[in-house]
């Protein structure tokens, strides 16, 4: 029996050879191209478009109970909707991939709606989707330390003993 979540469609028209089906729903943030005056928006990709998800929240189709009425995706960036953790992931996903789906009339019978939220790629300038507030040492982890110190110093002594 497949799975039910291989077995979903879309209504968007999805490329055979897309990376972006309704399985696979990336977050991103965008603006639309000849356009640097608009605020940057949240999004997501599904074939060969980006979903709005400032004008999806804006329709209340996030109508959850962590999602519904939070600002989270009327924000330039993503990292308040990644600093309210999973439950949030999950809710929003969840929600994507219902109004999204070949079988919900919600965006797919609303014409205006639809061209509101689905932004032709081509259409879209990709931006960096979070504010990133502080340096990263990767070397914090002993497994990143260890791959490193293998390239530089060889099998003998990965990490220094002073690591």
């Amino acid at each position: 029996m497949a799975d039910a979540k291989q077995l979903l469609r879309s209504f968007v028209e999805v490329p055979r050879d897309s990376h972006f089906p309704i399985q696979n729903l990336p977050f991103g943030v965008f603006r639309r191209r000849g356009q640097p005056e608009d605020p940057p928006r949240p999004a997501v990709a599904i074939g060969d478009f980006a979903l709005d998800l400032a004008a999806v929240s804006a329709a209340g189709l996030f109508d959850g109970p962590v999602l519904s009425g939070s600002p989270c995706f009327s924000q330039e960036t993503l990292n308040m909707f990644l600093g309210m953790g999973r439950p949030a992931w999950k809710e929003a996903r969840a929600t994507l991939q219902k109004i999204l789906s070949a079988d919900e009339p919600v965006l797919r019978d609303n014409e205006a709606l639809r061209k509101s939220c689905l932004v032709p790629m081509s259409d879209a300038e990709m931006l960096l989707p979070i504010t990133v507030g502080d340096y990263t040492d990767f070397f914090c982890s002993v497994h990143h330390a260890r791959n490193c110190g293998f390239i530089f110093r060889g099998p003998q002594t990965p990490v220094n003993p002073n690591w």
